[in-house]
């Protein structure tokens, strides 16, 4: 498939396009125009199949450290560094790192480019400000055409791979964006300009993985659309699952494992089942928000998710939903959980840390 046959097809429910200067299409020239300003290093939104990044350069302290401020994001909280292809991804490794992490390494490879992201043993070159100090680094491979020839362009005309450090584009621990519209509203004041790729077609931030030096068991520390169970049989052994709830100050060795995040601004609860009801006065204006189609009694307080019933598009809906639901006025949302298997998992991991505690 050509560049301009996969863009298409990630814009194809783009609908109508963004009045604001800053967003720009992807074309040739706004691609190299956006790699010239990472080059200078500013900060760019940047389209991926998961989530909208906020790209900078990630061999820059002070480009990097540009998202920290951007994002009101907390130091210890480490960055994914995003590159073109394998090749470049192992690159950013410990050229020391054993055989057993780069045969595992080598069967995840399986799923790049996609939304996975590797963590292993980190270069000397990689950034104490992209790692947050570990001794680790999060690698991964985006799969989306606009990310993918900004990476390549930007390597042509730098003559060397230079690695993107690219957070979700919003303000820490709000709602991820899955659009340019989303970026506008939360960072448009603090980047350069925005690559609108259309509407992310994942919707749910990357896998993460960490892959040891020696032998021990590979763990999932993050849930996304490549659940534990592909990533065991690609690995052809058993993986652990580990959800993280970890306190503000306290040190992670990858995003996404706080037990506060992806959160609207309405206090939202998140209910065990369809009869559960939060505890909100007669008078509060609630919204309830559903997966799976809405019933014939339902009435405008009720949303759905996924009305084909999908969790995949539930996922690709749950961060747009979340914020039109965030700007409707409400008191509260109650959220009626999904069921907690496959892409499910992802959801929910993301609901809980979202929910009121």
């Amino acid at each position: 498939m050509s560049f301009s046959e996969s863009l298409q097809l990630h814009q194809k429910d783009a609908g109508p396009p963004l009045f604001d200067a800053k967003v720009v299409m992807p074309s040739a020239a706004n691609i190299a125009r956006a790699a010239e300003c990472l080059l200078a290093g500013q900060l760019i939104g940047l389209p991926t199949e998961t989530v909208y990044g906020l790209a900078a350069r990630g061999d820059d302290g002070a480009a990097v450290d540009r998202i920290f401020v951007a994002k009101k994001r907390p130091r210890n909280n480490p960055l994914i560094l995003h590159v073109a292809d394998f090749t470049d991804a192992f690159a950013l490794f410990d050229s020391d790192s054993s055989a057993e992490l780069r045969r595992r390494a080598e069967r995840l490879g399986v799923f790049w480019p996609g939304p996975l992201t590797l963590v292993g043993s980190r270069h000397p070159s990689i950034l104490d400000e992209v790692t947050a100090g570990n001794d680790t680094v999060a690698v991964r491979v985006p799969n989306h055409p606009v990310a993918l020839a900004l990476l390549r362009r930007l390597a042509e005309i730098a003559g060397r791979v230079i690695p993107l450090a690219a957070p979700s584009a919003n303000v820490s621990n709000y709602v991820s964006p899955t659009t340019a519209a989303h970026v506008i509203e939360g960072l448009g004041d603090e980047v350069a300009l925005i690559l609108d790729g259309g509407p992310c077609n994942v919707g749910v931030e990357s896998t993460i993985v960490w892959l040891p030096d020696d032998s021990s068991p590979v763990r999932v520390l993050r849930a996304g659309v490549i659940s534990p169970e592909q990533i065991s049989i690609a690995l052809g052994e058993e993986v652990e699952l580990v959800i993280s709830t970890a306190k503000p100050n306290d040190t992670v060795t990858a995003p996404g494992q706080f037990a506060k995040h992806y959160s609207p601004r309405t206090t939202l609860y998140l209910l065990e089942n369809s009869n559960d009801q939060s505890p909100l006065t007669a008078n509060s204006r609630v919204l309830r928000i559903v997966f799976g189609p809405v019933g014939p009694e339902s009435n405008a307080d009720v949303w759905s998710f996924n009305l084909d019933g999908r969790l995949e598009t539930a996922a690709t809906e749950l961060y747009a939903t979340l914020r039109r639901a965030d700007q409707a006025g409400y008191d509260a949302i109650e959220i009626v959980g999904c069921a907690n298997t496959g892409i499910g998992v992802a959801i929910m991991d993301r609901l809980r840390r979202a929910a009121i505690t």
